[in-house]
């Protein structure tokens, strides 16, 4: 009788390469297709984000405090300016070396951290102020014209340095 096997034909393992291939092939297509849009989807996000970081370098860098509190902005500014004093001059300091000048009769807490911002941390320091250094650090800290020389804190800061 008849036999139905198709593996017996003479091409069967021909047609089944065949077959695989069309198969590999329509795969490949679909898959290519379908991921052509994925691409193009991503080039579009990729291309606004370039434009924003060109936005970004284009505008101007601007400073931004995590606090925006007026003494905040008030010591930024300070600090911006210290470069004006010759510290060379009145001497040169760092935090760690820093004295309480709250002692000194006249300056509190926040215009101690206006000294600190222009780099003034030493009772030393304040003594070797002249009447320009004087008039230029008020200027720097926004305080009140003369009032460094009447309440005498070149005289206190001199007694309080020869006592430390």
């Amino acid at each position: 009788m008849f036999d139905m096997n198709p593996l017996n034909l003479p091409d069967a393992q021909l047609q089944q390469m065949i077959m695989l291939i069309v198969a590999g092939v329509l795969g490949f297509i679909i898959g290519y297709v379908s991921r052509q849009e994925t691409i193009r989807q991503l080039e579009g996000d990729l291309a606004s984000t370039e434009r924003a970081v060109e936005d970004c370098y284009r505008k101007p860098a601007v400073l931004v405090s995590d606090t925006n509190d007026e003494e905040t902005i008030v010591l930024n500014r300070i600090r911006a300016r210290a470069g004006e004093i010759n510290l060379t001059r009145i001497g040169l300091a760092s935090p760690t070396d820093a004295d309480d000048l709250k002692v000194i009769v006249g300056i509190g807490p926040f215009l101690e951290k206006k000294l600190h911002a222009i780099g003034i941390y030493t009772f030393r320091q304040i003594a070797n102020f002249n009447a320009d250094d004087i008039d230029q650090i008020n200027d720097l800290i926004e305080f009140f014209p003369g009032r460094i020389v009447r309440d005498n804190w070149v005289g206190q800061a001199a007694e309080l340095a020869k006592n430390n």
